[in-house]
Parts: C-alpha cells; sequence; structure tokens
C-alpha cells in the first residue's frame, strides 16, 4: 500500500521544476539504485555515436523529457559493452532495431514499458505515462494478493 501511495503521490507530484537525475552508467547498479531508493528506472541502451542516443540524451538534460531525480533513476548504457548487453537482453525485451533501446521498469526491475528508436519530447511523455500506468496495475495487483 506504501508504495500504491508513493506512485500516486509521483503521478500527480509537478515536475517543471524537478532536477534531472544523475546518470549511471553501470546497468547493474543503476538496477540496484532504483531497487535500494524506490524509484522507477529509465534506461537507454544506445551508444555515443548514435545521433538519435545523443538526441534523447539532450532532451533529458533540458527537461523536454521529464524524469524527476524525486522518481527516476537513469541509466545511460553503453549497447558495445558485452556484460551490459548480455544482463539488458536478460532483463529486458525491447521490440525494434533502432537506437535508443529504452526501458521503464518498477523499482523491482518489472519492465512496464519500452521502445527503440527515434522518439520525439511527446513520445517518451507517453511512454512514461504508459510506465506509470503499468506501475499502478502491478502495485494493484500485489495488493489484491495480500
Amino acid at each position: 500500500m506504501k508504495t500504491l501511495l508513493a506512485i500516486l503521490a509521483m503521478l500527480c507530484a509537478t515536475t517543471v521544476l524537478a532536477d534531472v537525475p544523475a546518470k549511471i552508467t553501470d546497468l547493474k547498479a543503476a538496477m540496484k539504485a532504483a531497487k535500494s531508493q524506490g524509484k522507477l528506472l529509465f534506461i537507454q541502451l544506445g551508444r555515443e555515436s548514435c545521433v538519435h542516443c545523443q538526441a534523447l540524451k539532450s532532451m533529458i538534460a533540458s527537461r523536454k523529457v521529464q524524469l524527476p531525480a524525486s522518481q527516476y533513476v537513469y541509466a545511460d548504457v553503453d549497447c558495445d559493452d558485452g556484460s551490459t548487453k548480455d544482463l539488458f537482453v536478460k532483463h529486458f525485451q525491447v521490440y525494434g532495431s533502432t537506437l535508443p533501446f529504452v526501458v521503464v521498469a518498477a523499482p523491482d526491475g518489472t519492465q512496464l514499458a519500452a521502445r527503440s528508436g527515434d522518439g520525439s519530447a511527446k513520445d517518451y511523455a507517453g511512454l512514461l505515462r504508459d510506465a506509470q500506468t503499468a506501475a499502478l496495475k502491478v502495485e494493484a495487483r500485489k495488493a489484491a494478493k495480500k
């Protein structure tokens, strides 16, 4: 119930003035941080030479894509690192073949939403809304089982 209330509070929070979360480049560390802090995990799997990956990073830095540090852990990880790619593929599934691969996961690592390829700020806002809706459904199912 506490988690459900926290997610509802996140949905109601004003994010206009929210700070951008620190970027973590180690996927395992990011997953651990999300779990220990009870935050959603936003993962961007890409590479430095990818124009679409850089565009997403720019949208996050300029706050066109809202990832408040109070709600998200931000993982910006390298798809060319074998162990990172293996861990990503083991835990998450993204349909598509264009970088970046983006996943939003619950604090426990449950995938909530994903997308592949170039996107606008509006596209990523939709992805975050979809993830938050999925998080509420997951929490409701957990509460119903108790």
